[in-house]
C-alpha cells in the first residue's frame, strides 16, 4: 500500500504544531506538504538552525539540535506515535526519516574528537575531527558476517546495507568517525609485503603470477577489514593470512559510511578522511617506493 496522501502530525504535547501530508517516499526519506499550525511558531527557529548547521558542515550542532527537536516534539504516524525520527521543515515543505526503535546515541551525546598531532594528516582534512572507538567500529564490521560471507562483491551487499541501516541510526559525529577509523584501518594495511603478493588462483597466461593493480589491492584490503578483527590482526603476525584475501573483494564497504552520512544529512559525502587509504599512500609501507 503506497504513502502517498498519508498525513502525519507533529506535536508538541497535546498541541498539535502541523501536519505533513506525504507526497513521495524516497526511502529511507518521506517527503511532503508541511500544513503549520500557530504552534509551529515557537519551533520553527529549530529547523532554521539545523539546516544552517548543516550547510555549514556544524555536525556536532546538527545532532544536538536534532536532540532538542526530539526532546520538544513527537511525530504521529496514522498508526500512532514513532519511537524516532529526523526531521526538516523548510518553506513549506517537510521531510523525514523515521525508527520504531530509538537510534543509537553516544553516552551524554557526546562525540569525542582527535587532535592533529594525533595523526598524519591529508591535505585539506580539518584539525579537530569527530572519532569512533575502535571497539564500537568492529561491532558494526561485524554486521558483514566475517570471513565466510565476503568471498565476493556479491555477498556483501546485503551486509553492507545493514551497516549502512545500522550508521544511519548514529549522531553524524560517528558516521564521520566511523570513516575515519576505516580509513586508518585501510591505510595500516598498505604494505609492501601484502600489495606485492599474487592473486590467489590466478595467473598470467604465460603462467606467471597475476599481480594486484593498486584498485584491487584497496578492495582486497577492504576484504580484510570485512572479515573482522581476528582476520584483519592476524594479517600483520602472519603475512600468509592475507594470500587467500587476495581473491575476494569488499568495494562496497568504501561507501557504506557515505551512504549513511547522505541519509541523515542529505549532503554527499564530500570529505577528506585524515588517513589516505589509496593503495601506495602508506610510505612506511612502502619504503622503496619512489616519489
Amino acid at each position: 500500500m503506497g504513502v502517498d496522501g498519508q498525513v502525519w502530525r507533529l506535536m508538541c504535547q497535546d498541541d498539535l504544531v502541523g501536519e505533513i501530508v506525504i507526497e513521495e517516499a524516497d526511502f529511507p526519506w518521506l517527503r511532503g506538504r508541511f500544513v503549520a499550525e500557530p504552534a509551529f511558531a515557537a519551533v520553527e527557529p529549530l529547523f532554521a538552525r539545523s539546516l544552517a548547521l548543516a550547510d555549514a558542515e556544524d555536525w556536532e550542532g546538527f545532532d544536538g539540535v536534532h536532540t532538542e527537536i526530539a526532546k520538544t516534539l513527537s511525530l504521529v504516524s496514522p498508526t500512532g506515535p514513532v519511537a524516532e525520527f529526523l526531521l526538516h521543515i523548510q518553506d513549506g515543505h517537510a521531510w523525514f526519516r523515521w525508527s520504531d526503535e530509538p537510534f543509537d546515541q553516544e553516552e551524554n551525546g557526546v562525540v569525542p574528537v582527535v587532535k592533529a598531532s594525533e595523526a598524519p594528516r591529508s591535505g585539506g582534512v580539518e584539525a579537530d575531527l569527530p572519532v569512533m572507538t575502535w571497539e564500537r567500529f568492529w561491532q558494526l564490521i561485524e554486521v558483514l558476517g566475517g570471513t565466510v560471507g565476503i568471498e565476493t562483491c556479491q555477498g556483501v551487499e546485503e551486509g553492507c546495507a545493514r551497516l549502512t541501516e545500522l550508521l544511519s541510526r548514529e549522531p553524524v559525529g560517528q558516521i564521520i568517525g566511523f570513516g575515519e577509523k576505516l580509513a586508518e584501518a585501510l591505510h595500516r594495511l598498505d604494505q609492501a609485503r601484502f600489495g606485492t603478493l599474487p592473486i590467489f588462483g590466478r595467473v598470467l597466461p604465460d603462467g606467471s603470477p597475476f599481480p594486484q593493480s593498486d584498485d584491487h589491492f584497496l578492495y582486497t584490503r577492504a576484504a580484510v577489514v570485512a572479515a573482522g578483527r581476528d582476520a584483519y590482526e592476524g594479517v600483520f603476525d602472519d603475512p600468509e593470512r592475507f594470500v587467500p584475501f587476495t581473491a575476494r573483494q569488499c568495494e562496497e564497504l568504501l561507501y557504506a559510511h557515505e551512504e549513511a552520512f547522505e541519509q541523515v544529512t542529505g549532503k554527499e559525502w564530500d570529505r577528506l578522511t585524515r588517513y589516505d587509504y589509496e593503495s601506495c599512500s602508506n610510505r612506511d609501507g612502502w619504503p622503496d617506493l619512489d616519489g
